[in-house]
């Protein structure tokens, strides 16, 4: 059982504020049910220096930043932001062969794309380029890199579509391996939360799904982007879902991420549990 000190004060819950969150944080920002979360937005590596600093209970990281700091952390059951095959918002776009490819711009803001495209060109096309950072601006990254990653909503609103070519990098990733990438996962400090706290993250995420018409109408009106490509990004670009097969995906990027120098050592995927147990037991898998 959790200490009552931990399960009587409010728990201060991360997120970013993508598209493709939208569905997860939908019934715990709009208080459809009674959680006790107080909900923080930030961008992807501030909300990972945070959890790890305990600013902040738990939050929804990139799925490197659990590799990272694994010891200290629990991911929570059943909930993603995965992709099964394209994903259309992370994408890779090259001015040349990508068998040639010898500097690829980057913006930062998820270290997991990042290690996923240096993964890719390794295994796929045996080319291991230096990396820049930058702007996500396509034109300025084409002008100074062979090559681009652009990610997140400014690859799927901001990004000319057909007019250059790239790589969709979960569709890359499904090629390769057979298997979903799981993108970003929450994850919380060990012993930062209870199991009605878990369970509260899970039933926000089940609502997102329930009631997709309304985030979507929702997330167009603040896009100012069309119903139709805002559905169909989040019903079949993303899934949210985190069963056996996605953790099979994330296992296997971890291991990649491992052998490419990545990683320093190889995580265990530790979850919080579903049901109350002994206080020095975990579900692991």
């Amino acid at each position: 059982m959790p200490d009552l000190q931990t399960s009587s004060r409010r728990r201060k819950l991360g997120a970013v504020s993508f598209l493709n969150t939208k569905p997860l944080i939908y019934g715990i920002e709009r208080n459809l049910f009674r959680h006790n979360f107080e909900l923080i937005k930030a961008i992807p590596s501030v909300l990972a220096v945070d959890l790890i600093g305990g600013k902040l209970d738990a939050a929804l990281v990139p799925s490197i930043a659990y590799a990272k700091n694994s010891p200290s952390l629990r991911i929570v059951p059943e909930c993603g932001i995965i992709a099964h095959e394209e994903v259309n918002s992370i994408r890779l776009y090259f001015n040349r062969n990508l068998r040639s490819i010898r500097s690829v711009a980057v913006d930062i803001s998820s270290m997991t794309s990042v290690i996923l495209t240096k993964i890719l060109l390794a295994e796929r096309y045996q080319v291991k380029p230096e990396f820049i950072v930058a702007m996500p601006d396509l034109k300025k990254m084409l002008s100074t890199a062979d090559a681009a990653l652009v990610i997140g909503d400014a690859a799927l609103f901001k990004t000319p579509s057909g007019e250059r070519t790239y790589l969709d990098l979960a569709e890359e990733w499904h090629d390769m391996t057979g298997l979903p990438f799981v993108f970003a996962v929450w994850v919380g400090r060990e012993g930062a939360m209870s199991l009605e706290d878990t369970q509260a993250i899970i039933s926000s995420k089940n609502l997102g799904m329930d009631n997709i018409d309304d985030v979507c109408r929702l997330a167009a009106e603040e896009y100012s982007a069309d119903f139709s490509l805002v559905k169909s990004y989040l019903t079949q670009n993303i899934q949210f879902d985190l069963g056996d097969e996605e953790i099979a995906g994330m296992r296997q990027f971890f291991e990649l991420a491992y052998y490419h120098g990545s990683l320093d050592y190889l995580p265990s995927l530790n979850f919080y549990p579903l049901e109350e147990r002994a206080p020095d037991t975990l579900f692991s898998s």
